[in-house]
């Protein structure tokens, strides 16, 4: 599987194209539609996944559902979140555990709240999209409505920092890291908050 980013929106959101067999998963499309568009070029898009349900990480998903013709998912407890800024109906919602498969890659789905009721990492073969719940040298913030300090703690202390080191992290904004940096360098992990 190859990961390509395509960095969007005025709050500089990666949104990720997973690629594997020449189909494509898109993560997080926040905005910039054409500009997502346009690097998926002709390659089919099997899905629209959103990690949460705030603009900067859905407000692109109509655009691009509508010219990929892909469905698109989103958690249960994010759905009226994402539904101020996406007038699609999703194709399902998801789960903590669900297990979705497209082509050659199985995803699962982790349940992260604190950042939104709703936030999901999405598990791959090595790699983890984290959206905004675990970014490199930092965690998502929980002053918004629905945030939670304490349920992101321990969604980063009981479901990302048990899985393995090597597990490559692609947060929804700034650069990639590893499971295994973040559990040596992350400042909260540090201060022993989480």
């Amino acid at each position: 599987m190859e990961i390509e980013t395509v960095t969007v929106g005025p709050l500089t959101t990666n949104c990720y194209l997973a690629v594997a067999a020449g189909r494509v998963v898109i993560v997080d499309p926040g905005a910039q539609a054409r500009k997502v568009i346009a690097a998926v070029a002709d390659r089919p898009v099997e899905a629209v996944f959103l990690t949460h349900g705030h603009s900067d990480h859905a407000g692109a998903v109509d655009e691009v559902v509508s010219a990929t013709g892909a469905p698109w998912f989103v958690s249960a407890a994010d759905e009226a979140l994402a539904a101020n800024y996406v007038r699609t109906p999703p194709h399902r919602l998801f789960q903590d555990g669900d297990q979705i498969r497209f082509g050659t890659i199985t995803w699962e789905v982790l349940a992260t709240p604190g950042h939104t009721p709703g936030s999901v990492c999405f598990r791959g073969p090595g790699v983890l999209f984290s959206g905004d719940t675990l970014f490199a040298g930092g965690v998502g913030r929980t002053d918004l409505p629905g945030g939670s300090t304490e349920e992101l703690f321990a969604s980063l202390r009981d479901r990302i920092l048990k899985l393995p080191d090597d597990t490559a992290v692609y947060p929804g904004h700034g650069p990639a890291t590893t499971v295994g940096r973040e559990r040596e360098t992350n400042p909260y992990v540090e201060a022993g908050w989480v």
